[in-house]
């Protein structure tokens, strides 16, 4: 959203144009927050980090002031002020916020290991399915990572379900067989 994009929403109606401007960078604006106080802030302290931002950025906006660009850099630095505002607020007292889940789950050299398996493991399978060939693979995307059931599938492929449920199966089966020659040893319910 441009400068002049938002002054003639603003002349036409103040609210439209700050609720406009709030869902168009709302994403940006905790994105910028998120990093500055993730190591000391908890959620909360984070969301209202946020609301300061929009608070500063609708009062301290001059809509006399003729500026032709994007008002994205504007409200960058905003964002990034007011997190830094509050960061040194927040540390002031050493009272830095941790998530004992986060941090348990970045010491813990078993869940990285687990996390690194099944993220090999994923890209097998995918490249495994792919290797199906049209429409099996295709039909398998869809069952198993996309939720959709047999009757859209069957639909969407101009088959009956019935056939997309056997296509699935001998897919699957196909699948294990080719995973257990890649030396991965899976139970029924795992793929």
């Amino acid at each position: 959203m441009t400068d002049n994009e938002y002054r003639e929403i603003y002349d036409k109606d103040p609210h439209k144009a700050q609720t406009e401007l709030f869902y168009t960078y709302f994403n940006y604006v905790y994105a910028i927050v998120y990093n500055k106080l993730r190591s000391c802030a908890r959620k909360e302290d984070i969301e209202e980090c946020v609301e300061d931002v929009f608070t500063a950025v609708f009062i301290s906006y001059d809509s006399s002031r003729n500026f032709n660009g994007d008002i994205k850099g504007f409200i960058a630095i905003v964002a990034r002020r007011t997190a830094i505002s509050m960061y040194r607020r927040l540390t002031r007292y050493n009272e830095v916020y941790t998530d004992d889940a986060e941090t348990a789950e970045i010491a813990d050299p078993e869940s990285i290991t687990e996390k690194t398996e099944r993220s090999i493991l994923k890209e097998k399978l995918l490249s495994l399915i792919k290797g199906l060939g049209e429409p099996d693979s295709d039909i398998i995307i869809q069952k198993y990572y996309y939720n959709m059931k047999s009757a859209e599938i069957a639909e969407k492929h101009s088959i009956t379900p019935s056939l997309v449920r056997m296509k699935c199966s001998r897919a699957l089966k196909k699948l294990k067989k080719l995973l257990a020659e890649e030396g991965y040893d899976l139970k029924e319910g795992n793929i």
